[in-house]
């Protein structure tokens, strides 16, 4: 056969539009996330593929608008049945999933983030309940695919109905996949209709995979739905990982109606992970404190701490709850323990450790302070909650530990629900990862992870309750049992107080920790937190810590030295939850609180620009985040700040700035406004400003005037946000009616106005300048002062609280993700707040310059820029006049003293100086020396410098009830005569007030506090124990108030230098009077004791003593002085034919602090002295009397307070040191 021809020619192959595209596309990528995220979604059932389905419906609303309701979404991944001769996929598009997915489009900020709730979990729990309905029905061969096709087969052509019902028949998007497939890297889905979309996803242990298989329609739109569902599937996983973590918990009711509480309670009240404000809260007096561990290098990003925030909160409301509820502090603690045990984000029950051989080995504490019971297991493998079993060890067995097969066949064998578990359930791949580096030699020295759970609580009925759970330390040896499961170590639990602790176990053990600082708190009357930091200090030096604990009367504590620790509590109904990461230090602190702290800015806007924070780089980034507490708290101590800078810098007022963080916790900014007449008068800034959105920066600068319309729009955008947003205003005003000023006017309504919100004490507008569109003003209904920081504390916190609410406003209405707070006060000279809506920024948008900016005097407006750099001399001086603590020298005015000390920072000072002063010479004298304290009269016949030969001063007489007495100048004789009513006793002291007669000037008193002494031995041991005293009672002072010593003496070079040389057993030096006066540099540096009289001997002047002050590096015992210069009582030295004494004084700061002196031993010996200084013998005869009856070689001391203060904070003047005043000739009240 022949072929046949084709003619070609004339035939043109037609060329392809450049305009087409392909319209089949195929995308992938992969999402990446931890191992053990992805498996615990996993473990709860259909969860994995809920995820990605409501990821995919959110992505198709966002990428094709409105139009994606239309598409058909089914799942033929679950197809199991067939029926009518097809198969029955699962139509995954429903009513719920739709209404979570428009929550979920409608929630998401402008910065793509979205604020995870109890609602929004609740509205996912019912979309995913409904998910796996239908997947149940579908795979036991319910579903209506089959149906469905029947009847779209039998209907006719033009029926409406069949039209409906065409879409199920080819549906556009299909989904399908599965959760874990190693192995395989690749599957796409065929698309075979005209506008259809194939999503594929393969799970893997660390990520998964998405495949995306366009056609038509879809296939234009495939790389903006990749992008769409790459970010999607982060923000949903973000809220699947929160609902299968309350899942694992058994938290899913107890959330959901507690969001329907804070819902019905409290609908405009914040819930931020920092903290929520619950009116169902309201006279809610129980206490509940946990903690989910402490330790350092903890490589946390903000989604990971939201997550663990998550987890802690819903931890606390599991046991919080239960309180609520009326139930014990014990069940409370327990419930929130089982709860952290059942996360694996936490070093306990499912999160544990492993040990060397690569077990896990768990122990767990519960402690009933109440009943003093406890029940503690160890080395447990297959419990799934150890602290269960420990509270079955203490309530149904008579030990009070028990460890590994014991604890788990003692827990069998009650019956108990729980069944054993086995080693899969505690796998988790970062504890795995955590052995491998641990057995490869990786750092063992830091404690990389949190060491414990734990929690502590007060129920309504007063009763307190600890428990603390653990798998103990990475690569532990087999066996091993740390501080959780023994009650003192790492925690401890009475009628009085709550403690569990987190920290190095070993350690712990080995000091005891939780009993030590229960000992501080009910042995020497430390406060909580006082008690922690010196456990902390003294104890764990270098290690890592954290303790929770809380007492009867309900007050909380969280301390901390490590670099992050994970806590929440409940106080007063108010919950606070945090990834804690504390500041250990501050440069330049001018105030602060155990919770805030204000430091000078390195770099001002002006001088003396202060930062206010709290102690912590965590926590909410803005102000308005904070729980309502915490928010007053701030805003008081900054007045407090701000009235400090005032007074210290003298100017007349200081502004406020607050800009919200973009990372680390929320700072204040308190301006002094330097350069500004006393009297009011307004001040605006040159220039205006104005920004469509967020810059990093705010200030007060006002913008050009906006037109009525776009202002009503804005008015209306906000107010749409309020309850009954169309309610009509009210125009009251509080104050006089003569009041004219512009706020007035507006309160009024005698303005034109955009008003935005209203209380009955204050009103919220928008003003027609803003720098920034919603710019709000907040003022008071009455005319209060422009200065807010001069408010009065009522009106002050009315109307801060008015501005809070303002601000969650502004944040609703504008979708603001945050907002700026200014306070100024030079436009109007009426109370007013600035609120700024900080709006996100378009994409595209320039970014706007941050220049430095420095002012020395205020330039009509505040900004929260930084300034440049201030040179540290700069910085010092300021930071020196604010911080230096001055007498004011009130006393020279009886009058006003007792007023102007209430208001004295140098007086509050030295109130608490005085009164460590008082605890730590009991403590030195009844716990270091065992001496009995004595209780002694103020009134006298027997005074220790009578008038005769060698008395030092002037005695003070009274006429007392018919008696002729005298106000005792020193209390020696009676600790000579307490002495002897104790076989063997050291000693006695006491400490009292003594009374002279002498003209008060720079180092006397007519009126002083004495710290007296009596022992038995000689001079030698009175110097020793002077001295130690001396050294304990200034590494008192030191511990306690260092800051207070360095803000007036300006160094603690003398006490630290002091300290040196004693730590080392090295006594002070001693001299003797004749040496000392042949090193008198002048005749002024001594004199006679008897004025032109030789006889009665010499003694150094004031300036005598500081040449021997100095000489010897600020202190030394001057020694032998001769005998007619001091009084009888002190014993002779032998060898010196009776003109040297056995007395001594210790020169130091003024001069004589301490006088000291050896007795007499015997009567024959008294008599021959009162006679050698002419002294009658008839006050006297019982003193001389007690040595026939009990004859006792003894020897004492007395220091004057006053001078030793003098001596610590380096001041000259001993008449500063008495709060309440005694002076001759001068009336002081009280």
């Amino acid at each position: 056969p022949n072929a046949l021809p084709f003619p070609l020619q004339g035939i043109s192959t037609p060329q392809r539009s450049p305009t087409l595209k392909a319209n089949h596309l195929v995308l992938t990528f992969d999402l990446p996330s931890y191992p053990d995220v992805f498996a615990t979604v996993r473990g709860q059932r259909g969860l994995y593929d809920a995820w990605i389905n409501f990821s995919l419906q959110l992505s198709l609303r966002q990428t094709l608008g409105e139009s994606a309701a239309s598409h058909m979404i089914v799942t033929p991944t679950h197809m199991r049945h067939y029926k009518h001769g097809r198969c029955d996929p699962t139509y995954s598009l429903t009513m719920h999933s739709r209404k979570l997915v428009n929550v979920l489009a409608s929630s998401t900020s402008p910065d793509n983030t979205i604020q995870y709730t109890n609602d929004l979990l609740q509205l996912f729990h019912v979309a995913f309940m409904e998910h796996k309905n239908i997947i149940r029905n579908t795979k036991s061969g319910q579903g209506v695919g089959p149906h469905l096709a029947a009847l779209r087969q039998s209907l006719l052509p033009d029926n409406p109905l069949k039209r409906f019902l065409v879409p199920f028949g080819c549906p556009s998007v299909y989904l399908t996949g599965v959760d874990l497939m190693e192995g395989v890297e690749c599957g796409v889905g065929n698309v075979y209709a005209q506008d259809q979309l194939a999503v594929t996803y393969l799970g893997k242990t660390d990520r998964v995979r998405i495949i995306l298989n366009g056609k038509g329609i879809f296939a234009m739109s495939l790389e903006k739905l990749q992008e769409t569902l790459m970010m999607n599937l982060k923000r949903v996983m973000l809220l699947a990982v929160r609902y299968a973590i309350a899942s694992q918990m058994g938290a899913l009711e107890c959330l959901f109606k507690q969001g329907q509480k804070e819902k019905t309670h409290c609908p405009k009240s914040p819930a931020t992970s920092n903290g929520t404000n619950s009116a169902s809260e309201k006279g809610f007096d129980c206490t509940l404190v946990i903690h989910g561990g402490a330790g350092e290098e903890m490589m946390l990003n903000n989604k990971v701490t939201d997550i663990i925030e998550f987890a802690l909160q819903t931890a606390l409301t599991l046991g919080s709850q239960i309180l609520e509820e009326g139930g014990s502090s014990l069940d409370a603690v327990q419930r929130s323990v089982e709860a952290l045990e059942d996360c694996f984000l936490f070093n306990a029950g499912k999160g544990s450790v492993f040990n060397k051989d690569g077990f896990n080995e768990m122990e767990a504490t519960i402690v009933d302070g109440n009943g003093q019971r406890s029940g503690s297991v160890a080395c447990v493998k297959s419990i799934k909650n150890p602290i269960k079993a420990a509270r079955c060890v203490m309530e149904k067995s008579s030990h009070s530990m028990i460890v590994g097969e014991g604890a788990e066949e003692l827990l069998q064998g009650l019956g108990e629900k729980e069944k054993p578990v086995g080693p899969e359930y505690f796998y988790t791949d970062i504890r795995h990862k955590e052995l491998l580096a641990k057995l490869n030699g990786g750092n063992t020295l830091k404690n990389n992870h949190p060491q414990t759970v734990g929690a502590v609580a007060l129920d309504c009925w007063n009763r307190l309750a600890a428990a603390s759970s653990t798998g103990g330390l990475v690569g532990k040896l087999k066996g091993r049992v740390g501080d959780t499961a023994v009650v003192g170590a790492g925690i401890y639990a009475d009628e009085e107080v709550a403690i569990a602790c987190s920290g190095d176990g070993d350690v712990f053990l080995r000091n005891t920790v939780a009993q030590k600082v229960a000992s501080l708190y009910h042995n020497k009357g430390y406060g909580l937190r006082q008690a922690c930091r010196e456990v902390m200090t003294e104890n764990l030096k270098g290690t890592c810590a954290g303790v929770i604990a809380v007492d009867k009367k309900g007050n909380v504590i969280i301390e901390t030295n490590a670099a992050v620790m994970f806590v929440a509590s409940i106080t007063g109904g108010t919950s606070r939850v945090e990834v804690l990461r504390p500041i250990k230090t501050f440069t330049n602190v001018i105030w602060e609180t155990d919770e805030l702290v204000a430091y000078l800015n390195p770099n001002p806007w002006t001088p003396g620009s202060t930062i206010l924070t709290r102690k912590t780089l965590s926590g909410a980034s803005s102000i308005f985040q904070l729980a309502i507490p915490d928010f007053i708290a701030m805003l008081k101590g900054a007045k407090a700040v701000s009235n400090l800078l005032c007074e210290r810098l003298g100017v007349q007022r200081c502004a406020m700035v607050f800009n919200p963080a973009s990372d680390g916790s929320a700072q204040i900014r308190l301006l002094p406004l330097h350069g500004l007449e006393q009297k009011w008068k307004p001040h605006l800034a040159i220039e205006e400003e104005f920004h469509g959105h967020s810059t990093g920066f705010c200030n007060s600068k006002s913008g050009p005037r906006w037109d009525d319309d776009a202002l009503t729009q804005v008015q209306a955008k906000i107010r749409e946000a309020l309850p009954t947003p169309n309610a009509p205003f009210c125009f009251d005003y509080n104050g006089d009616a003569s009041d004219d000023n512009l706020f007035s006017q507006i309160i009024r309504g005698e303005q034109q106005q955009w008003r935005v919100w209203e209380d009955s004490d204050h009103v919220a507008f928008l003003t027609p300048y803003p720098n920034r569109p919603g710019l709000t003003v907040v003022v008071p209904r009455k005319s209060l002062t422009s200065n807010i920081f001069r408010l009065e504390d009522s009106d002050y916190e009315a109307l801060i609280l008015a501005t809070y609410e303002v601000a969650q406003l502004l944040q609703e209405g504008m979708k603001a993700p945050s907002v700026a707070l200014i306070f100024e006060g030079y436009e109007i000279d009426h109370a007013h707040v600035k609120l700024v809506p900080q709006l996100s920024s378009p994409c595209g948008a320039k970014v706007v310059e941050q220049k430095a900016e420095f002012f020395q005097s205020y330039p009509g407006f505040v900004s929260s820029l930084d300034g440049p750099p201030a040179d540290s001399e700069t910085i010092k001086n300021i930071h020196t006049k604010i911080t230096q603590s001055r007498a004011p020298h009130s006393w020279e005015d009886p009058q006003s003293h007792s007023t102007l000390a209430i208001k004295n920072q140098w007086y509050h000072n030295l109130f608490q100086i005085q009164n460590t002063l008082f605890h730590s010479t009991v403590e030195y004298f009844h716990t270091c020396c065992q001496y009995s304290y004595a209780l002694t009269p103020l009134t006298t016949d027997t005074i220790s410098s009578p008038m005769g030969l060698g008395s030092d001063s002037e005695p003070v007489s009274v006429h007392l009830l018919g008696q002729d007495v005298y106000l005792a100048d020193s209390m020696q004789f009676v600790l000579e005569y307490f002495l002897r009513f104790q076989e063997n006793l050291p000693g006695t002291y006491y400490i009292s007030p003594s009374f002279r007669g002498e003209d008060p000037d720079s180092t006397h008193l007519n009126q002083f506090y004495h710290v007296e002494c009596e022992l038995l031995g000689d001079m030698d041991d009175a110097i020793s124990i002077a001295e130690g005293y001396l050294v304990h009672l200034t590494r008192s002072m030191l511990k306690k108030h260092s800051d207070k010593i360095l803000n007036t003496a300006g160094s603690l070079a003398h006490t630290t230098a002091l300290l040196s040389k004693m730590d080392g057993k090295t006594p002070l030096p001693r001299i003797s009077l004749d040496r000392a006066i042949s090193m008198m540099p002048s005749a002024d540096c001594l004199e006679w004791v008897q004025d032109g009289q030789p006889l009665f001997g010499r003694k150094l002047t004031r300036k005598g003593e500081r040449v021997l002050i100095e000489k010897y590096g600020g202190a030394v015992w001057l020694t032998d002085m001769d005998h007619l210069g001091v009084p009888f009582y002190q014993a002779y030295v032998e060898g010196t034919r009776q003109c040297k004494a056995k007395a001594a004084d210790l020169l130091l700061g003024l001069g004589e602090t301490v006088g000291l002196g050896e007795r007499h031993s015997t009567p024959e010996m008294v008599r021959e002295a009162l006679k050698h200084h002419a002294v009658p013998e008839d006050s006297y005869k019982w003193y001389i009397g007690m040595r026939q009856v009990k004859p006792l070689l003894t020897s004492g001391w007395g220091m004057g307070t006053e001078r030793y203060l003098c001596w610590l904070l380096q001041h000259d003047d001993v008449r500063d040191m008495q709060i309440i005043p005694r002076m001759k000739g001068m009336k002081y009240m009280p």
